[in-house]
């Protein structure tokens, strides 16, 4: 079994179910179409799977409002037969006890009155406004600009966020380049105090990092003193993997860097 506890979210494929259902509402997508694309899904679990699917399926869809019929009546069906409580036979007796105590809170959830169809608010996800070859430049305190290229930009379609991965340029002035310039400004050779404690990922993308925001109110890049000054065209091997033994870094925790970086070390700068 994939699950740590007999609580019925206490097992990975349930809170699978879970949260694959909900980000579906928060998508609006229609309340019959989240449930064929989760019964699809999901289709050809092991036998021993299965109970747990149509469970959770029931017990999310009846906290949201939602709790179709033939997804009741098959959870239902699940607890009546006493199979998912078989499964906790090795785990002991408390166990089976527990299972069996969380398995006849759900019955009387979903044979109870169920609740009024609840709107399912779509968080705030991080997705960035910068696209792919823009370029970035900062002052420091000490009038030092680093100039640094959205390389690409990085999907976690589980999150469903998507950040710039960027590259400092090996830029040494005052001034903000002009864009002629930074179109073909290198990359720069690294930044103090970020190569990988792992030896066998030194040298790679010792100049990059991925910058993110937690929460909405969070800085961005404009917000932290950034401004756009270009764009660099593709260059090779601008499509692989830069999210491998690179930094992720709030924005505002990479001026910060940028600022220890171009004051403490000039003579290094880019």
């Amino acid at each position: 079994m994939s699950a740590g506890g007999p609580a019925l979210f206490d097992d990975d494929l349930a809170c699978d179910v879970r949260d694959v259902y909900r980000r579906m509402l928060e998508d609006r997508v229609p309340d019959d179409e989240a449930t064929a694309r989760c019964t699809t899904e999901w289709a050809g679990l092991p036998p021993e799977e299965e109970p747990v699917f149509w469970l959770a399926l029931a017990a999310t869809q009846s906290s949201c409002g939602r709790l179709a019929v033939e997804v009741r009546s098959r959870a239902l069906e699940v607890i009546d037969s006493g199979v998912d409580v078989d499964r906790w036979r090795g785990s002991g007796p408390a166990a089976v006890a527990a299972r069996a105590a969380a398995l006849a809170s759900l019955r009387e959830q979903l044979t109870g009155p169920q609740p009024g169809r609840k709107a399912i608010r779509r968080p705030w996800r991080d997705v960035t406004d910068l696209e792919a070859g823009a370029a970035l430049a900062w002052t420091a305190g000490n009038g030092l600009v680093a100039v640094l290229r959205v390389v690409q930009l990085l999907e976690d379609p589980f999150a469903r966020t998507v950040s710039p991965v960027l590259e400092r340029l090996a830029w040494v002035g005052r001034e903000v380049p002009p864009p002629d310039v930074v179109a073909g400004l290198p990359a720069a050779s690294g930044w103090h105090g970020w190569e990988p404690d792992d030896p066998a990922a030194l040298g790679r993308r010792p100049a990059a990092c991925i910058p993110f925001r937690l929460r909405k109110r969070d800085p961005g890049w404009a917000e932290v003193g950034m401004v756009r000054c270009g764009h660099v065209p593709p260059r090779p091997g601008d499509d692989g993997r830069w999210d491998l033994w690179i930094a992720h870094i709030m924005w505002d925790g990479l001026v910060e860097h940028l600022e220890q970086r171009l004051t403490t070390f000039p003579a290094e700068h880019p």
